[in-house]
């Protein structure tokens, strides 16, 4: 649908097509209409909608017309907005001179041609914005704010490919329900998000957010490429969209879930862990020749908050008694102590800080101290330990003396897993248990970096190993759940899973990461009761209210427990925050059938959660409890079958079947069914107890009817003689 967002990201190629229909050549532009009726950029209209200001003013009445030196032709857009064609770079005279008449049919031939256009730019299977429309973007500068662009490549597998396609579209769907923003399909799995945000720092938490997000549908890989694309200090780049690409393919790199800000490998943005300053390497490079051992210093100065200050710059020659002074750059001072031992680097450490101290007045002296040799490092790998030690001493206070071990390397380990590159983080890790072994903090850190590259078993030694120091390490046993869960060891995950339920309260770490997963084991596992505590206990926390899948497992968790209207609010829920989870459109369908809220609307929701996924064996179970509930028998036994087709050994699905050979007297088959689905290996005791009780009604019902028979057979001969 045309809208003031489709004019926004399309605004290159609906200019041009508006340019088709003038009778000269002219300038073209888009505008919203704010509520005083002047004009506004599209970005800030958009912009206040996201905030839910007040709509713009309707616009029907209004006729083209000049204003000031420009034609101004007002549509009403299909979406209800309304915009304004801004046409410029034309004699005014000659703009004044076209009949009101040519306008008005301007107008109403420019919205279908408009439309036509729009669809051009639309993939039809994930009806997203395609590749062609991000390119038109991209090709234009954006707006005043900063705005980032997410490339994303994510994994799925399907038997077939309307599977694979279906899957594509629940992807789409489910990025515009958790990012609320622009979003594009560059197909086979490969989508875009254009985002606006603040900094750097929030592009990459939302891109952590996604990742986690679609982790839990199920994805095996979601890799992720961004970079900013406009506003702020960002230049324009003409091909942004090569830029982008190139960044997708080091996310890949990095493992399944890699990530890649374009701007910090072509150093838009300074690495924390190197300096840029060419004449102090030199230097630094001359002054280590020959030397089996060395020190570098180096001192930052510091503002009061602890963050970097270059107001006076550095003088171009240090005497401080100790050490030689290499040089500066912006807020650094390098020196170097050449053959030095511990004592005497403690001695001049402390004698070039109160050297320096002049040079500061009142800012902060934080100084990062790191030596060579040191495990397999090169002589050029020390400044970057030097700024490691800065960094680690950075989350002590302002002013500290940090000298670089292994905590400085779990400090730059966790820099390299913020920005998606687990192979360095590992590597960064593995050097820093060099320094220490069997540090719990290392050990648990490697672990969740293997996890992040698919090597499942040995983040497992992991957290075993902390756990053999530290029973109740509370982050060490919900990582280890993860893992037992992903290599199928369910019972061992939730003995994981219960233990850090018990000191939950004693961890500061986001409750999501243990409620989820132990929630939906204990429900996997028929524990139902169990597995409602956990999620209502998760609804506590605050921002659990826009969580959808909580409101999904919360409706499906009343429901087990017999709390239906509860159920049934929970799925509304779901469905406000994402409108096409067919997950709850299922559950809510059945419910609203056995709840007596109507048959029609159950079925229709029913029948809509297989429109969008019908590769879902519960979503035709689910279908068929509500078709045997109203009694359509035949229908149920179809939409059984669809289970049963997709899921060999659903056990809901048989025992439902079971239910239906009953009804239907087929005893033999709804035998078959029960056994079956106690033999399963995902029946939990409640459902092997259901079962139990159906073949023994089975064997009681059968008696009962041989007995039958047997007397009727007696009054026969009785009779008879």
């Amino acid at each position: 649908m045309l809208s003031l967002s489709a004019l926004y990201i399309l605004h290159r190629p609906m200019a041009e097509e508006v340019l088709r229909l003038l009778p000269v050549p002219a300038s073209v532009t888009f505008a919203a209409f704010a509520a005083d009726g002047s004009l506004c950029p599209l970005d800030q209209a958009l912009a206040a909608q996201a905030a839910q200001a007040s709509p713009p003013e309707a616009i029907a009445s209004r006729e083209p017309g000049m204003r000031g030196d420009q034609l101004v032709v007002p549509l009403e857009l299909p979406s209800g907005e309304c915009v304004a064609v801004v046409i410029g770079d034309v004699d005014p005279a000659l703009l004044r001179k076209m009949s009101g008449r040519w306008l008005r049919e301007m107008r109403a031939t420019l919205l279908p041609e408009l439309e036509l256009v729009h669809w051009g730019y639309i993939d039809p299977e994930a009806d997203l914005y395609n590749r062609r429309a991000a390119m038109a973007f991209l090709q234009e500068e954006s707006g005043s704010g900063p705005v980032f662009f997410l490339l994303l490549n994510t994994a799925f597998y399907r038997r077939t490919a309307a599977g694979n396609i279906q899957k594509l579209r629940e992807i789409a769907d489910l990025l515009q329900a958790l990012t609320r923003m622009h979003c594009f399909s560059f197909g086979y799995g490969v989508f875009g998000v254009l985002l606006p945000a603040e900094n750097r720092e929030q592009a990459m938490k939302t891109a952590h957010y996604l990742q986690r997000q679609l982790k839990q549908e199920g994805l095996s890989r979601v890799q992720i490429g961004f970079a900013q694309v406009g506003g702020g200090e960002c230049p324009f780049v003409a091909n942004m969209l090569d830029r982008l690409w190139r960044a997708l393919a080091l996310a890949e790199k990095r493992g399944p879930f890699g990530l890649c800000d374009i701007d910090t490998i072509d150093e838009r943005f300074p690495h924390p862990f190197q300096l840029r300053q060419p004449t102090v390497l030199a230097r630094l490079k001359q002054h280590w020749r020959g030397l089996s051992r060395f020190t570098l210093v180096l001192l930052a100065r510091q503002d009061a908050g602890g963050q970097s200050a270059t107001v006076a710059a550095w003088p171009e020659v240090m005497d401080a008694g100790q050490g030689d002074f290499l040089g500066a750059e912006e807020h650094l001072a390098l020196f170097i102590l050449p053959e030095a031992d511990e004592a005497a680097i403690k001695r001049a450490v402390e004698a070039i800080r109160g050297y320096c101290r002049q040079y500061c007045s009142h800012d902060s002296l934080a100084v990062g101290v790191a030596s060579w040799p040191c495990l397999d490092y090169a002589k050029s790998d020390i400044p970057g330990n030097s700024l490691k030690a800065l960094m680690h001493g950075s989350f002590l206070g302002p002013g500290m003396t940090t000298i670089f071990d292994q905590v400085s390397l779990n400090v730059s380990g966790d820099f390299f897993f913020e920005e998606g590159d687990y192979r360095a983080a590992i590597r960064e890790y593995r050097r820093g248990l060099r320094l220490r072994p069997g540090d719990a903090n290392l050990i648990n850190s490697l672990g969740v970096a293997l996890v992040e590259c698919g090597q499942e078993r040995q983040a497992s030694a992991c957290f075993k190993e902390v756990l053999d120091k530290d029973p109740a390490n509370y982050m060490a046993l919900v990582n280890l759940g993860h893992v037992q869960q992903t290599l199928g060891w369910r019972e061992k995950a939730l003995e994981c899973f219960e233990k850090a339920y018990q000191v939950l309260a004693q961890s500061k770490a986001a409750p999501q990461e243990l409620l989820l997963p132990l929630g939906k084991l204990y429900a996997e596992l028929g524990e139902h009761a169990k597995a409602l505590a956990v999620f209502e206990h998760w609804r506590g926390y605050p921002g659990s209210g826009r969580e959808f899948l909580l409101f999904r497992l919360l409706g499906q968790s009343y429901w087990e427990n017999g709390r239906g209207e509860e159920a049934i609010r929970a799925c509304q829920r779901a469905l406000q925050l994402f409108p096409q989870d067919s997950v709850s459109l299922s559950t809510l369908g059945l419910l609203y059938v056995e709840q007596g809220e109507g048959n029609d609307i159950g079925l229709t929701l029913c029948r809509k959660a297989l429109a969008l996924d019908n590769f879902n064996p519960d979503h035709w179970y689910r279908l068929g409890r509500a078709l045997l509930y109203i009694g359509d028998l035949a229908g149920a036994g179809a939409a059984v079958r669809q289970c049963q087709q997709l899921q060999r050994n659903h056990v809901e699905g048989l025992l439902l079947a079971g239910r239906l050979h009953v009804l239907g007297k087929k005893r033999a088959r709804a035998k078959h069914c029960f056994n079956q689905a106690m033999a399963a290996k995902t029946c939990t005791m409640s459902q092997a107890e259901r079962a139990r009780a159906a073949l023994a009604e089975l064997t009681t019902s059968g008696v009962r009817s041989r007995s039958s028979a047997r007397g009727e057979l007696a009054r026969k001969l009785a009779d008879h003689a």
